[in-house]
């Protein structure tokens, strides 16, 4: 199934791919770098000295050996910064199509409590009537909680990681292994999260397809005329064209037919949407 591409998708989409391209370039940065100072393997001097002309490179001004072995271990590093990072970008995103159903009119069942990270999802696709992707979900939560403890509680285990780990289903397990190369049980080592490179790729894997799973939920729930309207004041915020013109409406349905496929928008349900909006004010839809 293909997917319905609205402003939140799109800016969800976009900014998701920017985060994971910085992270993968620290990530390989790293390694790269790594791989370069083995050149200067066995030198006294800093890397100050023998890297005068790159930039902040003074705040790093360890000798080769010892720059060399801290880029080999950033993994753990990298991760505790990747992991909130891509969490939040999706948090948000989360919350935004929250919003938009509430917008479109859609009951949103909270079941009496505050919509947070560890209940937004089951939120949405309750209100939104559509099945629950648990081993996503079972994923996200033990990457949340790895989040949480890492954040608050200084990567020390928390109770909450422990009974996110026991509740996870058979099918997410196996998941996660093939992922991470490691069981799910692994991310903890002495009392401690410990965090590793997959952990990076798990987090955009699994929030990309949660972003999916959202995509589908809103199509499924939100009716036709809605996202005619949504997709008539899209295409508005983007075009020069001048309304009420033949070639305003052309560029709108081909606009629908590439953004807006999935809705099965029909020209009459333009029409309608762009008579109500006031953007054609024509007896005809020419």
């Amino acid at each position: 199934m293909g997917e319905l591409l609205y402003p939140e998708y799109r800016n969800y989409s976009e900014t998701r791919t920017v985060v994971n391209n910085a992270m993968m370039a620290l990530l390989a940065g790293s390694r790269l770098a790594g791989h370069t100072l083995q050149l200067t393997a066995g030198s006294q001097r800093t890397l100050g000295e023998l890297f005068p002309a790159v930039e902040h490179i003074r705040r790093f001004n360890l000798r080769s050996d010892a720059a060399r072995s801290l880029l080999h271990d950033a993994d753990h590093h990298l991760a505790s910064v990747a992991l909130p990072y891509a969490l939040a970008t999706h948090e948000d995103f989360v919350m935004s199509n929250i919003s938009l159903l509430r917008q479109e009119g859609i009951s949103i069942r909270t079941g009496g409590k505050r919509i947070k990270a560890w209940n937004m999802h089951e939120v949405l696709f309750r209100s939104s009537s559509y099945t629950i992707p648990r081993v996503l979900l079972d994923s996200f939560h033990l990457l949340r909680e790895m989040r949480n403890c890492t954040i608050h509680a200084g990567g020390k285990v928390q109770p909450d990681l422990m009974t996110r780990l026991a509740a996870m289903s058979g099918g997410a397990i196996t998941e996660w292994q093939r992922l991470n190369g490691q069981p799910p049980s692994d991310v903890i080592k002495s009392g401690q999260v410990t965090l590793i490179a997959p952990h990076i790729f798990t987090a955009f894997a699994v929030t990309k397809g949660l972003g999916r799973e959202i995509n589908a939920a809103l199509a499924s729930v939100i009716p036709a005329s809605s996202w005619a309207r949504i997709a008539v004041q899209d295409y508005q915020g983007g075009t020069t064209r001048t309304k009420n013109s033949s070639g305003w409406r052309r560029g709108l349905v081909g606009y629908v037919r590439k953004n807006y496929l999935v809705a099965n928008l029909s020209e009459v349900d333009l029409e309608r949407a762009a008579k109500k909006l006031g953007y054609w004010t024509l007896a005809t839809w020419k």
